[in-house]
């Protein structure tokens, strides 16, 4: 506990042991609230308040010793119960907060539901359109293509944002896991794509990697392979590996042989609609965003590191299943 609060403690103390002065019992109130403020345990505010106890009653006779513990019992229980009424309108602040953070993420995910769902049709229809030009005008074949991309580009958009709304909107559920299991589904999901680049998934691990996991964690997962494979050279590698770290948390981490990171983005890359200087590829920028609110749900963290060898090693650290 910080000194600057054992001293204003002190001083209450000494002074209600002085005078019995009810202003010194609201002045032990404003400290509970700077306890509460500060985060401090009720069991570091009494093991606090016998420490200074102790130390004012050291050389006093018994009978004054006696008389002091009792005079200071009222200022303990003032400020222990002033700390509870503080503690409860935190909670009950945090609750509204929560409420209304709930309200905010299902109207945000009903808007995006809605707009994903009247731009699908238009999205169809163009992509149609631009698959027939493909065949039927060879002059426009060239254009057709950047059309038929861009609509493909929008689907891929529409669902991420819906995949992140519902990440954040959704209520939460932990069950006991096997991130190999979670890892493998993640690469037959993206198996054709790495196939197009000719790009080989290497799996650096084995089984039992047990983690207590929301239903969405397979998306955090699923995002950095995706990102390691689009930034892949074709004809190169993307390694995934699992390891301990510090026998407390599994460490899985997602090596490429690409341009790498930059010093200036390796945080801003996970924040939403960011992506980075990446000439010549295209992205949402909300991948890897999904990912971070995934791994910040199940207690883990997650960051980006240089590959000695050229590239980037995405690491998503979680902790074990107790």
């Amino acid at each position: 506990m910080e000194a600057d609060l054992k001293e204003q403690y002190r001083e209450i103390l000494e002074t209600y042991r002085k005078c019995y002065d009810e202003r010194v019992l609201y002045r032990a109130s404003l400290l509970s609230k700077e306890l509460m403020r500060r985060k401090v345990d009720p069991d570091e505010i009494i093991g606090m308040h016998f420490e200074i106890l102790e130390e004012i009653t050291k050389k006093m006779p018994p009978s004054e010793k006696l008389h002091t513990y009792n005079t200071a019992s009222e200022v303990l229980l003032q400020l222990i119960t002033q700390y509870a009424q503080a503690y409860k309108g935190y909670l009950e602040l945090q609750e509204k907060l929560y409420r209304k953070e709930q309200e905010i993420n299902a109207f945000l995910e009903m808007f995006i539901n809605i707009i994903a769902h009247d731009l699908n049709n238009p999205l169809i229809t163009i992509s149609g359109y631009a698959e027939i030009l493909c065949e039927i005008c060879e002059d426009g074949r060239e254009y057709a293509e950047k059309i038929r991309e861009s609509a493909d580009k929008m689907f891929e958009l529409l669902e991420e944002a819906r995949t992140f709304t519902k990440v954040r909107a959704s209520e939460v559920e932990f069950r006991t896991v096997d991130i190999a299991d979670l890892l493998n589904e993640a690469i037959i999901e993206l198996e054709m794509k790495a196939r197009e680049k000719d790009i080989e998934i290497k799996k650096n691990y084995g089984k039992g990697y047990m983690v207590n996991a929301t239903q969405f964690l397979r998306y955090a997962f699923l995002n950095i392979i995706d990102n390691a494979i689009k930034y892949s050279p074709p004809h190169s590698v993307v390694e995934i590996s699992v390891s301990e770290e510090r026998g407390k948390n599994w460490k899985v981490c997602v090596k490429d042989w690409g341009e790498g990171v930059p010093d200036k983005w390796k945080q801003k890359i996970f924040e939403r609609f960011v992506r980075g200087e990446k000439t010549g590829i295209k992205g949402s920028g909300i991948g890897l965003a999904i990912a971070k609110t995934v791994v910040t749900q199940n207690k883990g963290r997650i960051w980006v590191e240089d590959n000695p060898e050229g590239g980037a090693v995405f690491c998503i650290s979680l902790p074990k299943a107790s």
